[in-house]
């Protein structure tokens, strides 16, 4: 019977141990306060390996599209990330997928190759999900396979600066990712967290 307690002892510290490493952040995403998705951003630490999957649902009476990414690091250093998104329409679907090769990154953006040379990403989009952005001033696109400009804009808000002009500001409280407000294709979309 003691060998009974002490085994369950050990899968309930477990459990626990592996939840606390665990992080799922959900947020609804509005387009003119109508709710048309949601975005589930994970995030798992197991020692020096990290990893965050962000699952994008996104439905409206024209289109429907879903969006992951999966990102692996490596003691905070990316090793790969993979960008999927479909939306069934033709054409309009991308596939980016990012790895490390010694010092330099392959990146293959629908079937187009490119190099970084002599870098290590350690802050990608997907890592604004999880924690403020303090002291980075870019901030690689695992979607866009490139590095993006990133400023404070204060009180706790950043700003993404996108190709062709476009921003996305990121708002943080206490720390914690709060409301993303995107200038995308479809207009304007906000992400709120949810709880």
């Amino acid at each position: 019977m003691s060998l009974f307690r002490v085994l369950f002892s050990l899968l309930t510290v477990a459990v626990l141990f592996v939840q606390a490493n665990a992080q799922t952040n959900t947020f609804e995403v509005r387009v003119a306060n109508h709710a048309i998705g949601t975005i589930e951003a994970q995030r798992k630490i197991n020692g020096a390996a990290k990893s965050i999957i962000i699952k994008t649902r996104i439905q409206t009476i024209l289109s429907k599209v879903n969006s992951d990414i999966i990102n692996e690091y490596n003691n905070n250093v990316l090793t790969m990330a993979r960008s999927t998104r479909i939306s069934g329409k033709n054409g309009d679907d991308k596939e980016t997928t990012t790895s490390r090769n010694g010092n330099n990154y392959m990146i293959v953006l629908n079937g187009t190759r490119s190099v970084i040379d002599n870098t290590e990403i350690s802050h990608c989009v997907g890592d604004l999900y999880f924690a403020e952005p303090k002291q980075v001033t870019r901030i690689f696109s695992e979607t866009l396979g490139r590095f993006l400009a990133l400023k404070p804009i204060g009180n706790g808000a950043y700003e993404l600066l996108l190709p062709e002009g476009k921003k996305n500001i990121y708002k943080y409280e206490n720390g914690t990712l709060v409301q993303v407000e995107v200038n995308h294709t479809l207009g304007k979309a906000i992400f709120v967290k949810n709880g």
